[in-house]
């Protein structure tokens, strides 16, 4: 009977560690975090890096890996190309979405469908942070941690709302975003990690319509 006090404070201190990973941001580190961010951002005029994405679905216990490379330039360019287990691109040339799994490729404007655009912003947003953490499309909430921010974004929009849940930007403490979580509404989640960055390289224009 004497363990079960012992191992009810440990429990507790767990949980409290747990909790005490991320703190509320007061308004003031949300606005010193925003500008943070939105200037990285106004500085990166390109981004290339390679990336892995974890897909954990609500039916399985196993977890689907991918990786790939992901392109971005200003002007709302940007290229996910998956490498592995399967190819797959979708890219944005700032006009239109262009979508190439094997030997089949299908292009459509990108204001030709709102889901289309809106996924594209949020797949923009996820790079730079611009037009997320300051867009009036999503309730915003700040977290600061010991090593990054945690930036929750919940959709207004009923496009974006009825896939997502919430967005979870993950922000080095050097103002870029490390990794994305897409809460989906069905319970998956999606967590894309952004590696090996390199900014401000040349990218051909042409990688985005390919």
């Amino acid at each position: 009977m004497k363990k079960y006090p012992v191992l009810l404070i440990a429990l507790l201190f767990c949980s409290s560690s747990l909790s005490a990973q991320y703190q509320k941001a007061t308004e003031a580190q949300k606005k010193e975090i925003t500008g943070k961010i939105m200037q990285v951002s106004d500085e990166m005029n390109t981004m290339q890096c390679d990336f892995t994405q974890v897909k954990e679905l609500s039916f399985l216990d196993d977890k689907i890996t991918s990786e790939g490379k992901m392109y971005y330039k200003k002007t709302n360019k940007i290229r996910w190309e998956y490498t592995k287990p399967h190819q797959y691109v979708f890219s944005m040339d700032g006009q239109n979405i262009h979508i190439k799994q094997g030997d089949k490729a299908t292009a459509m404007p990108a204001n030709q469908s709102k889901l289309f655009k809106e996924i594209s912003n949020v797949m923009v947003g996820g790079v730079s942070g611009a037009g997320l953490v300051d867009s009036p499309d999503f309730d915003t909430q700040f977290l600061v941690g010991n090593t990054d921010y945690k930036i929750v974004l919940t959709p207004r929009k009923k496009e974006v709302k009825d896939i997502f849940s919430s967005i979870q930007l993950f922000v080095s403490k050097d103002n870029r975003i490390r990794s994305v979580e897409l809460i989906e509404q069905s319970g998956d989640k999606m967590t894309i990690t952004l590696k090996n960055v390199q900014l401000n390289v040349t990218i051909n224009d042409a990688i985005f319509s390919q």
